[in-house]
């Protein structure tokens, strides 16, 4: 199914405050400290995948893997943007993510963020890493639906960078995402550190804000919403708060579910749901604003 060029609504990209360079280096230092827990594993993209490298706007080589379907037709592509494990996108493969989707018609591709795996640290906005993918895998399939789904770390940034471009997308699948970072680091030194990073004028530019700030202003693509009913990272408050803040966003609730386990103990439901709502989004008619 081709997504028509002419009747997508553009969204103006949102302008990202720079702190300068003095709170790059500070923010680039942090990367390093924070990552130390997940850098130097690394492993070879699958033997069913096609490695590739491509470079952020910051300058961060980015390592990614590229999975065909073998549908005579395929239906569109998923991008895949993983959560705060050593494995990076890696996290697919080892849970057969990527499986599910290449049944159903749909190309897979996935990447490590800067930091993870082989991907490098050229800049301190994890968004850049989102929309670079996004512009190869649109340049690569040229009128096919490219649909997003982001776990955790990996969906927090992917919700920061519809804010700065969604045109590429056809819809977005946040799956166990907290709704700020200051849910997520409850306890150690970094909890600190992330709870200043995130109040000051450093929080848009390095994606610490909350996500509703960015996700109330995408106002024409299809966006869902995966939380687990036990994730302790996901208290009840955010998610009323979003529903609030954010109405537009398709809330999905997973009965006995901590933080990432959705698709883990209820796996079934969990396609049914992302393949219904990715049905939805590519048969749905733009409206372009006045």
């Amino acid at each position: 199914m081709e997504k028509p060029a002419s009747s997508e609504p553009r969204q103006a990209l949102m302008p990202i405050a720079t702190p300068g360079w003095p709170g790059v280096a500070i923010c680039r230092l942090f990367i390093r400290v924070m990552f130390r827990q997940v850098q130097g594993w690394k492993r070879d993209v699958p033997a069913h995948a096609e490695a590739f490298v491509e470079v952020s706007r910051d300058g961060s080589r980015l390592e990614g893997a590229s999975v065909r379907t073998t549908a005579m037709q395929p239906r569109g592509v998923v991008m895949l943007c993983h959560p705060f494990l050593k494995y990076g996108m890696h996290y697919f493969f080892e849970n057969k993510l990527d499986q599910a989707f290449l049944d159903q018609g749909y190309h897979v591709v996935a990447f490590n963020f800067k930091g993870f795996g082989r991907s490098t640290i050229g800049g301190h906005a994890f968004a850049d890493d989102v929309l670079a993918i996004a512009r190869r895998v649109t340049q690569d399939n040229p009128g096919l639906p490219v649909h997003l789904v982001g776990c955790s770390f990996g969906g927090y940034h992917l919700a920061h960078a519809l804010a700065r471009d969604a045109t590429p997308f056809t819809s977005a699948v946040l799956d166990s995402v907290p709704v700020s970072v200051r849910s997520y680091f409850t306890r150690g030194p970094l909890r600190h550190a992330m709870r200043w990073i995130s109040g000051s004028r450093l929080a848009v530019p390095t994606g610490t804000c909350a996500i509703d700030h960015s996700l109330q202003s995408v106002r024409y693509l299809p966006v869902a919403y995966f939380y687990g009913l036990n994730d302790r990272f996901i208290p009840a408050a955010s998610v009323a708060g979003l529903k609030r803040d954010c109405g537009t966003l398709h809330m999905v609730g997973f009965e006995g579910c901590r933080h990432l386990e959705n698709h883990k103990n209820h796996r079934d439901r969990y396609f049914e749901e992302i393949f219904a709502f990715f049905n939805r989004a590519e048969a749905q008619t733009p409206v372009v604003p006045a």
